[in-house]
């Protein structure tokens, strides 16, 4: 498949999956600078007020705090392109913040859980829950060394057998869980969207592989149905034409019968070829395999007893199943391992082609007495090939070599439609 070809079917499989995310979440991918500085806008509305009034205390350095809480918006700005130096940033920025004011108060860690996010989105989770973790827990602890809580403006009943130490405690061990436990959710949300994203790609990937075989396919399918009609049909009208040159020099009403043969055949292939052709084209109908325009078994027979092929045609059992897949499917056998015959046999004075269908399956044999053994060199070995796929499908075999008193076989079997289907079905019940 050609690379424009793998492209426009992987556009294809992401514009299906954006058609499912909702035309904000569409828009906002298609827009990341925009979401970029709307997290920072977000972050700026969630501290500021914070800030402002942190620099109405005495005790704290007003000026240094927004400096700080300014610096850790830009920071954000890059959360894209580099989320881990992001965190770091971001960490020992809020971490200079609670050394002058003495607590996440100022920028409520707002700042951490929307790179602890990013970071997620990013990298395992094995790395960015333990980041979390470790984030929240050292601010904790440096919060504790540089004063948290305040108890100086706290006025306490004793009564309630409750000291101060005891509150202090309570206190900090309800800060910590509420510090950290926002910077896991955040790092958690982040996971979540880490893991969605990559079961959207392997999902586009695998559509994207499943296309690409599908075309494989079909190529091979319309390369196996063109040679089948081309060298079937120029077999024949090269015999035919050969057969007119000989014939015409002593019969002219016989030449005249096989010309018109000749041209029949120039017809009917032409006729495959236009339908098989008219398939490929986008918008129009038709069998997807090209029907041979003979139509019978018996015109095709005709045709190469025409161009000097001396069959004979035995057909044992009951009528075979009205399935056109399976019909087409003996029909090439039987006429690639006749224009095999035709083309490379010499001396030829039997064909016989045997047909016996039994209870489960169908046995297909075409055996010629030429005396040219026929060699691996000689031919391309598509027909073979493409008889074996064909087979295939109807979980048959086919086998082809030469025969011991002189001329060459092919053996076919094949399976009834109903019992093909029945075995694919077990196959996809144990898979």
């Amino acid at each position: 498949m050609s690379n424009l070809s793998q492209q426009e079917s992987l556009a294809s499989f992401d514009e299906l999956a954006a058609k499912r995310m909702g035309r904000v979440r569409r828009y906002l991918r298609t827009h990341p600078r925009l979401v970029s500085i709307g997290v920072v806008v977000f972050y700026l509305l969630g501290t500021l007020p914070g800030v402002l009034l942190m620099a109405d205390m005495e005790a704290s350095n007003g000026l240094a705090l927004l400096l700080v809480t300014l610096a850790t918006a830009g920071t954000l700005l890059f959360r894209r392109r580099a989320p881990m130096t992001v965190l770091c940033i971001v960490f020992a920025l809020e971490c200079l913040s609670i050394l002058d004011v003495g607590s996440v108060y100022g920028t409520e860690g707002l700042g951490m859980m929307l790179a602890l996010y990013m970071v997620a989105t990013s990298y395992s989770a094995r790395r960015s829950i333990p980041l979390a973790i470790l984030a929240g827990s050292f601010q904790m602890v440096l919060m504790v060394l540089v004063g948290f809580p305040d108890m100086s403006g706290m006025e306490l009943d004793t009564s309630d057998g409750i000291s101060e130490s005891t509150l202090a405690v309570i206190i900090i061990g309800v800060f910590a869980a509420f510090l950290i436990g926002f910077y896991v959710t955040a790092a958690a949300i982040g996971v979540y969207i880490r893991n969605a994203r990559i079961h959207e790609a392997e999902l586009n990937h695998w559509a994207s592989q499943v296309s690409r075989l599908a075309q494989v396919q079909e190529r091979n399918r319309i390369a196996r149905e063109m040679h089948d009609v081309v060298a079937h049909s120029l077999s024949v009208m090269i015999a035919l034409a050969e057969g007119a040159r000989v014939v015409g020099r002593r019969d002219q009403d016989r030449a005249e019968e096989v010309l018109a043969e000749l041209s029949g055949t120039g017809r009917a292939a032409l006729a495959d070829m236009r339908r098989m052709l008219g398939v490929l084209r986008e918008g129009e109908g038709g069998e997807l395999a090209p029907q041979p325009t003979g139509g019978s078994m018996e015109n095709l027979l005709e045709g190469f007893r025409a161009a000097g092929l001396p069959l004979t045609y035995t057909y044992v059992g009951e009528p075979l199943p009205d399935d056109k897949a399976f019909a087409l499917t003996i029909f090439r056998i039987i006429q690639e391992s006749l224009t095999n015959s035709l083309r490379y046999a010499r001396n030829v004075t039997d064909v016989q082609v045997r047909l016996e269908r039994g209870r489960h399956q169908v046995r297909l044999e075409i055996m010629d007495n030429g005396d040219a053994t026929r060699v691996p060199s000689v031919g391309s070995g598509r027909g073979l090939r493409g008889m074996r796929e064909r087979a295939e499908l109807f979980d048959g075999t086919v086998d082809a070599g030469p025969v011991a008193s002189g001329g060459w076989i092919v053996k076919a079997m094949l399976q009834l439609p109903e019992c093909s289907a029945k075995n694919g079905n077990q196959k996809a019940s144990k898979g």
